[in-house]
């Protein structure tokens, strides 16, 4: 269910390390471009690109493993 869904992305993104979550964060709560959370962390875009590959990754194999 998407209730179940929500939860256990909540509790996905709790798991993750500051940085990580503050990509999550600010990519998906807060609207911004790859290129606006670079500037923001210090951080290249492209950087920002392989994170964000990765946590998604990690994301779908545990909510395909729920």
């Amino acid at each position: 269910s998407k209730l179940v869904d929500k939860i256990t992305i909540r509790e996905l993104i709790k798991k993750l390390n500051l940085r990580d979550r503050e990509i999550i964060k600010l990519r998906y709560f807060k609207d911004k471009t790859q290129s606006q959370v670079a500037k923001i962390l210090g951080i290249s875009q492209v950087h920002v690109s392989r994170i964000e590959k990765r946590i998604l990754s990690e994301f779908k194999k545990n909510l395909l493993t729920t």
